[in-house]
């Protein structure tokens, strides 16, 4: 088997566990390709789709950034063919989370301990995503959150954000939702399940709206969130659907920022894409 490693190249987790799966797989016999990311894009992609033309199965060593990408990436003969495994090297790591891993080291197991599913993923004007696509709240943290901060706090770099944005948030009565997201999987933000009864593969997803209110009773809805507690608060309302419709100026996709210029549905890509997992949790 030819598989190919796709290290995050600003990721120190990565970078510690690239040449410890390199070595595994070349012990085990595979063909190994490399492809460490850079700040040049156009030049990654190139690269990459020379070496997917070789590969059965991509390691992906990053986060959630990385791996959108690559699905992004993907012809729909690829998604079909290519077994994607993803070791969790990330900030977030909400796809990881959402399909139960945890560990760095999970692919390294024999074969016969290692299973295959086909997930959903689901896509909007275009662009597909693993987790979510959002208005709101996760937009405006997104432009105020630096990529200093993400890294010096990790996972908690969410949760600081929030914090900040509820300080600065004042209500003047308008009646556009403080947030409103569409999710694949159960997670968003590096680990708050907003939508904990989400499957991935069923075909639908989950929309989660907040409705806008004094900073006293949002203080409760994000307490709420984090104690997973949410979905019965009166100013959530929660809708199951395999498509919805964003009016907004721009979204938050998988921890980046699109422009939407004119409404967009988001809609699922039914069992889009093939993920190794761990026939056990280990």
């Amino acid at each position: 088997m030819t598989i190919l490693l796709i290290e995050h190249g600003a990721s120190r987790r990565a970078r510690h566990w690239q040449p410890r799966y390199q070595n595994w797989l070349q012990q085990q016999g595979h063909d190994v390709l490399t492809l460490k990311t850079q700040a040049d894009e156009t030049i990654d992609i190139l690269n990459l789709h020379r070496l997917l033309e070789r590969a059965n199965e991509v390691i992906v060593l990053a986060g959630d950034g990385t791996a959108h990408w690559l699905v992004n990436q993907l012809t729909e003969e690829q998604a079909q063919r290519l077994l994607i495994s993803v070791i969790p090297c990330g900030t977030g790591n909400d796809f990881a989370r959402d399909i139960g891993l945890y560990r760095a080291d999970w692919r390294m197991q024999p074969e016969e301990l290692l299973s295959q599913r086909q997930l959903d993923i689901a896509e909007i004007n275009g662009i597909r995503f693993l987790n979510a696509a959002s208005d709101g709240l996760p937009v405006d943290l997104i432009r105020q959150q630096s990529a200093g901060m993400k890294r010096w706090l990790g996972k908690f770099s969410y949760l600081t954000g929030v914090l900040g944005w509820w300080l600065r948030y004042r209500y003047t009565g308008q009646s556009t939702p403080v947030l409103s997201s569409v999710l694949v999987g159960r997670y968003l933000g590096g680990g708050i399940q907003l939508a904990p009864t989400a499957k991935r593969r069923d075909g639908q997803l989950t929309q989660v709206v907040v409705a806008a209110a004094s900073k006293r009773k949002l203080l409760g809805v994000l307490w709420s969130v984090l104690r997973g507690k949410h979905m019965r608060h009166p100013l959530v309302k929660a809708t199951r659907d395999n498509e919805f419709t964003f009016t907004a100026s721009a979204l938050e996709i998988d921890g980046e920022l699109y422009p939407l210029p004119n409404a967009g549905k988001a809609t699922t890509l039914k069992s889009f894409i093939k993920v190794r997992v761990p026939s056990k949790e280990i």
